[in-house]
């Protein structure tokens, strides 16, 4: 066995699915937040983001990515397309419109029902026991 052999030798095949993926959809400034928390307490093995906007959601997955140098080893992931959220034991909302000035809170919520209605659906067709956590304002 060579040298590169010896030191490159596979102790343990890799995991495709760890068990422990947690999903953030809503990279804002909440979802960010939440992610951050996420790694920094070492709540989860795997760490899915998903948001409408690429370029932020690209961004906000390298910054990410860039401070694990720090922490233990954990996968992080981002894409617009849902499937990227496959197998989330739990699935944390932080996406929601803003509210518009003079909007009334009931119509804020109206917005963000809507919003939800595009959603759930998706992370549960991916993760069907998953368990959601919705992070909004107005909570009522």
């Amino acid at each position: 066995m060579s040298l590169v052999e010896k030191l490159m030798y596979e102790v343990e095949p890799a995991v495709r699915v760890s068990g422990g993926k947690v999903t953030v959809v809503g990279t804002g400034q909440v979802g960010m937040a939440c992610a951050f928390s996420i790694l920094t307490q070492n709540i989860a093995s795997e760490l899915a983001l998903v948001d409408v906007v690429a370029d932020k959601l690209k961004g906000e997955m390298m910054d990410l990515q860039h401070g694990l140098t720090f922490l233990k080893n954990v996968k992080v992931s981002a894409d617009t397309d849902y499937s990227v959220t496959a197998g989330s034991k739990i699935c944390i909302v932080t996406a929601g419109a803003r509210q518009r000035e003079g909007e009334s809170r009931l119509s804020l919520v109206q917005r963000n029902t809507d919003i939800f209605k595009g959603i759930i659906p998706k992370l549960v067709e991916h993760s069907p026991d998953t368990i959601l956590l919705i992070v909004s304002n107005p909570g009522s």
